[in-house]
């Protein structure tokens, strides 16, 4: 794995943010260009060339500067389907696997935040296991036997993250601008307080104590073990807990029932923690999970959680009841009991309600269970149905609690797709919904 130095000056990281869109954008309208004198079969070819060089660029970019970047990166590439194949299956890889920092940078720190403590650890892997956007992961062995995993932020990543958001927050704002006429401050307030708070170890060390201890009945559900007498705001350890990794789970060495049974506790754990804990886990990326060849799923990284309001998960079971039983009329006013309606108040018109709905609600049908996985239509309708409510759609206001829920179950309908999962999925949600109904 490529050992780089962390690019930590604000003005360097943006010149090569502002480099890499320029690079891109010059290579494809290069490319569009010459492609007009090239015959179809030529055309193809190029712009799948064009599309994988400048992918790579973009993930190695990205991969390379870490902190937001590289986690808008990911985002980015848990929505495979609205984009060609030929630039998921790089973006794919900063889900994953990203340049690891020189391992004197990440002993230094250890040493530093642990002091005394660190004369606890026995020996510690130098090459990372794991490497993500704000830090990365060695197993190490404690001098007692125990066998652990060192999760350690990036030296000085905070004020790389701070200097990020500030270089972003312009260039997001104009993207917005484009697709709504709502104001976003408050969206970009909801993006900076769930990003800043991943930098705190100690608080995504709390996280899974609370999460071990809501999924303590639950046999499905793995959550490692936090020691926290050798964890910091920088550092957090773990008892090394391992499965199968996301790409091995989806592959064909393990049959589509152990998939399916994966799937189902991963939608499972995605509907409780929204609808009845209200606590919810809101990194998607499929690496962010392991897989035992018992049927179990074990969850890592709570650095990014969100609690719900109560008032949002009783609108949201609502609404899913709605489009669960079609009662498509009831729609629009259940949308604004939960702030989304058009920016002068008005109501959503059911005419584009009733569309959408019926997208969302087919993977919901009673009979026969519906597979993710051949489902690249609905992503083709939901892009036909932005073009053709385009207008309605500049005009919607929403709360900024809900970028973050959306994203997240828009990320597992991705990741249910990769294990091309079945299940009984209406009666699943129907059943979790009526728990806070009643």
């Amino acid at each position: 794995m490529a050992k780089k130095e962390l690019t930590t000056s604000a003005f360097t990281r943006m010149v090569k943010l502002g480099g890499l869109v320029s690079r891109v954008g010059i290579s494809m309208a290069t490319n569009t260009i010459t492609n007009a004198f090239r015959s179809i079969e030529l055309k193809d070819m190029h712009r799948s060339l064009n599309l994988t060089k400048n992918a790579t660029r973009i993930a190695n970019t990205l991969g390379s500067l870490k902190g937001v970047p590289m986690k808008i990166g990911q985002m980015i590439s848990l929505h495979e389907r609205f984009l060609p194949p030929e630039v998921t299956s790089i973006l794919r890889s900063l889900q994953q696997k990203a340049p690891s920092v020189p391992f004197d940078d990440i002993l230094d720190m250890m040493k530093t935040e642990l002091g005394d403590r660190f004369q606890q650890i026995f020996r510690i892997e130098d090459n990372a296991y794991a490497a993500a956007s704000i830090g990365q992961v060695h197993r190490a062995e404690l001098r007692d036997g125990t066998q652990v995993v060192f999760k350690v932020q990036y030296p000085g990543i905070d004020k790389v993250i701070a200097a990020d958001m500030r270089n972003l927050k312009g260039l997001l704002k104009m993207i917005f601008s484009m697709l709504t006429q709502m104001d976003t401050e408050t969206v970009w307030e909801e993006l900076n307080d769930r990003l800043t708070e991943e930098l705190d170890y100690l608080k995504e060390a709390e996280n899974m104590v609370r999460m071990k201890l809501m999924y303590r009945n639950n046999p499905d559900v793995v959550i490692p073990d936090v020691i926290l007498n050798l964890s910091s705001r920088h550092i957090l350890c773990m008892i090394f807990t391992e499965g199968l990794s996301a790409e091995e789970a989806c592959s064909e060495d393990y049959p589509q029932s152990l998939r399916d049974q994966w799937a189902q506790h991963i939608v499972n754990n995605l509907m409780n923690d929204f609808f009845i804990s209200r606590f919810l886990h809101v990194d998607p990326n499929l690496a962010n999970f392991s897989f035992c060849t018992d049927g179990r799923i074990i969850i890592y990284d709570f650095g990014c959680m969100k609690t719900i309001p109560e008032k949002l998960a009783i609108g949201y079971a609502r609404l899913a009841k709605a489009v669960l039983l079609k009662n498509y009329d009831s729609i629009p006013a259940l949308l604004k009991a939960i702030e989304v309606h058009k920016i002068n108040g008005d109501l959503l018109p059911v005419s584009m309600i009733a569309e959408y709905a019926d997208v969302f609600s087919e993977p919901f049908r009673e009979y026969p269970p519906y597979r993710f996985g051949n489902d690249q239509w609905i992503y083709e309708r939901l892009i036909d149905l932005g073009q053709k409510y385009f207008q309605e759609l500049m005009t919607l206001t929403f709360p900024k609690d809900v970028v973050f829920l959306d994203r997240t179950i828009a990320g597992h309908f991705a990741n249910i797709g990769k294990l091309e999962a079945t299940g009984d999925w209406h009666h699943m949600l129907l059943k979790c919904i009526e728990k806070i109904l009643v």
